[in-house]
């Protein structure tokens, strides 16, 4: 089997994509919170390591971030999961009877 050429690549960015503007404006939501949960992650880190001899209400700073880090970091996550379980467009009958009985002949 051949790849395709550079001309038919070409002309197949030309076509305009088939989702609406709900699974568009998902993209952009689910890039947003990515980028936040991966910068999350490194400041739980950075406090963490930083903020070791100060202490608020009995509790170092560094236990404080990961209280606050990890449920924040989970929430995130649920909501990035649950978004695109919402907005998949992929519910294709056909892969979805794959699925359910995946050694049946299909034509």
């Amino acid at each position: 089997m051949a790849g395709k050429s550079i001309a038919e690549r070409l002309a197949g960015l030309e076509k305009p994509d088939e989702i609406s503007d709900s699974q568009e404006i998902w993209a952009t939501i689910k890039s947003v919170m990515v980028v936040t949960r991966i910068l999350l992650f490194v400041a739980i880190i950075v406090i963490s390591e930083i903020m070791e001899q100060y202490f608020f209400k009995g509790l170092s700073l560094s236990i404080w971030s990961l209280i606050i880090g990890i449920p924040l970091f989970i929430l995130l996550s649920v909501a990035i999961i649950s978004g695109d379980r919402k907005f998949d467009d992929s519910t294709d009958e056909d892969q979805s009877s794959v699925l359910k009985h995946p050694i049946h002949k299909r034509i």
